[in-house]
């Protein structure tokens, strides 16, 4: 069914989130005019309606009572955001200003446009544009309700307010705002660098707590991300590339290590990731590759075992009170354990724990040095 003028009227209005009063205002006629539309108690003159279509950003034709053009508001925000990836600035910042006055309380409007602002002044060091982009990241905080994007959240508004004010040189707002909202940690490498910068005046153990939890931060990513790495593509039988994946987290944990002959709290992640691997040499076919990976898990477990920590020893780039902070721990009391589990999985070859059980016997006999 189509709808008449004034039905039109009343639902572009709704639609862009504005009041009989805003739309009234926008035109440049009364409250009362507006009223008068909607109720269809009177007829808007043609200018007004010409007007009134470029507003809403529809065709004549639509605003009077045929089909209405569907999804403006979408695709002024893509146009927004296509200008704003290519860093064609100028142009969408004019597309800003003009999608801005059709759809004042638009969230995904004023936040696109508070994006645009913030970046353009990030790169082209222009204070105007990031007060500007500050000021609508603001006011999309108070849309938040119409954000249907998971991704977006009032955390990460203020995130993106708080690296204006940084830019900006407020440091002190900046930092202030990125603790408020530092959900998860997920701020602590900003935060640390911005503590450690001399020329911003903090004292440099401001830094330190931020920078620990940002330091282990990057291991608990790393590790998370090589094991979904690993197991994505053993789902795919891709038994190289799942290696691969481990051997780069293994390469990153060895790397942390202050003294690499000293027992830290990562070896015993390191002997399961070797156990892993000695499981997929063996489905490669490389039984060399298989003993050597074995007798490198058995090691660094065995070692673990016979003096635990649980504290940030021996590790590179601890600053700070780190020696009393315990890390969260669920893989169980022992890594040699831990290590022989991963080789007795569901399916897993008999061969490979026999092994396993030989460097054990080695071991205990005095073989293994």
């Amino acid at each position: 069914m189509e709808l008449t003028l004034s039905q039109n009227i009343s639902k572009l209005r709704k639609e862009h989130h504005l009041t009989q009063e805003q739309l009234a205002e926008a035109l440049g006629v009364t409250f009362a005019s507006v009223s008068k539309w909607e109720r269809g108690a009177a007829t808007p003159e043609l200018n007004l309606i010409a007007k009134m279509a470029d507003f809403f950003g529809v065709s004549l034709d639509a605003l009077v009572g045929f089909a209405l053009q569907n999804g403006s508001i979408q695709e002024a925000e893509e146009e927004l955001h296509t200008l704003q990836k290519a860093k064609k600035y100028r142009e969408g910042l004019e597309k800003a200003e003009k999608a801005l006055l059709r759809y004042p309380n638009d969230f995904r409007i004023v936040y696109r446009a508070g994006q645009l602002y913030a970046m353009a002044g990030m790169e082209k060091k222009t204070d105007a544009y990031l007060y500007r982009g500050i000021g609508l990241l603001e006011q999309a905080i108070t849309l938040l309700s119409q954000n249907e994007d998971p991704k977006i959240s009032e955390a990460s508004l203020r995130s993106e307010i708080a690296q204006s004010y940084l830019v900006l040189g407020k440091k002190k707002t900046g930092l202030e705002i990125l603790q408020k909202y530092n959900i998860g940690g997920i701020h602590n490498a900003l935060i640390a660098l911005n503590y450690a910068i001399e020329e911003n005046g903090f004292p440099t153990e401001a830094a330190e707590p931020y920078l620990a939890e940002a330091f282990l931060g990057i291991i608990t990513t790393a590790v998370r991300s090589m094991l979904a790495y690993s197991n994505y593509y053993l789902r795919k039988k891709d038994y190289a590339h799942s290696c691969q994946a481990l051997l780069w987290l293994l390469q990153l944990l060895e790397s942390v290590k202050e003294n690499r002959e000293a027992v830290c709290y990562l070896d015993k992640l390191a002997a399961a990731c070797y156990a892993d691997c000695a499981l997929l040499s063996h489905r490669l076919g490389d039984k060399d590759q298989m003993d050597s990976f074995l007798r490198r898990a058995y090691a660094l477990a065995k070692a673990f075992d016979t003096a635990p920590t649980y504290q940030m020893d021996n590790l590179k780039f601890s600053v700070g009170h780190t020696k009393e902070a315990a890390i969260y721990d669920d893989l169980g009391e022992s890594a040699l354990v831990l290590a022989e589990k991963q080789l007795t999985q569901d399916g897993e070859p008999p061969a490979v724990l026999a092994a396993w059980k030989k460097i054990a016997d080695e071991e205990r006999s005095g073989g293994i040095q």
